[in-house]
């Protein structure tokens, strides 16, 4: 319709007319893309907003997590404190030689913790959410993405360091038979403890070394997911 009166204005020589056409055309086509860049944004802006739900559910269940580690790890320090004391001081008493026998079994593996990062690598990696937010929010998100793969890295490491000296590799450890170990049904494993005196032992470098390695791990492992607990808090109250 439209194009057949532009037509008969043009062959009518009725420029004004065609000109007046012309004009509702142009100003068509602006307000359709007008409709859809407001569209468009609409959908970015609600999935920005479900982005920022799921970024927040994702925070608290690594904060959790963390807490969670930390603790765990502050628990097995204690006794594995305890069997180096009595390391320390050579002590052959039945009592010494429980808590360094426990100690044995409790550096046999490291604790460790898998932080989730779908969420906020959604936002990060998307330059359309990043444009929602403000520069001081873009870079604290960007920083804070940063340190969590900063830490998973150095927790991960940790994890692994421990076993440069493994106490189950050294000559004067000996394995039980094999009993119910709890984790689940039917499942049994195998402890570990000395075969020889802890006044012996206490002498022995290499078989200290294993406990101090897993202590100082425990410390950094500690010291990292304190300060990953601090920022998660940070950005929760954000």
């Amino acid at each position: 319709m439209l194009f057949r009166r532009v037509a008969k204005h043009v062959s009518d020589q009725n420029w004004l007319a065609v000109g007046v056409d012309f004009l509702i055309v142009v100003l068509g086509l602006i307000v359709g893309l007008q409709v859809n860049n407001w569209n468009d944004q609409r959908k970015i802006e609600n999935a920005f907003k479900d982005a920022q739900t799921r970024l927040i559910a994702e925070h608290q269940s690594n904060l959790d997590a963390a807490s969670a580690f930390v603790s765990t790890v502050e628990t097995t320090v204690v006794p594995l404190r305890a069997a180096i004391t009595d390391l320390r001081a050579c002590d052959a008493s039945p009592d010494a030689l429980q808590r360094v026998t426990l100690g044995m079994n409790l550096i046999r593996g490291t604790q460790s913790i898998e932080f989730r990062k779908t969420a906020l690598e959604a936002i990060t990696d998307n330059d359309a959410f990043l444009s929602l937010l403000t520069e001081q929010d873009r870079e604290a998100l960007k920083e804070f993405h940063r340190q969590l793969t900063q830490t998973q890295e150095t927790l991960n490491w940790l994890e692994e360091y421990p076993f440069s000296a493994p106490i189950g590799a050294h000559p004067a450890v000996q394995y039980s038979d094999l009993v119910t170990s709890g984790l689940m049904p039917g499942d049994k494993a195998r402890s570990i403890g000395p075969s020889q005196p802890i006044d012996v032992l206490c002498q022995d470098p290499v078989f200290m070394r294993s406990f101090y390695l897993w202590e100082r791990t425990a410390r950094f492992q500690v010291i990292r997911g304190r300060q990953i607990i601090e920022a998660l808090e940070k950005m929760l109250g954000s």
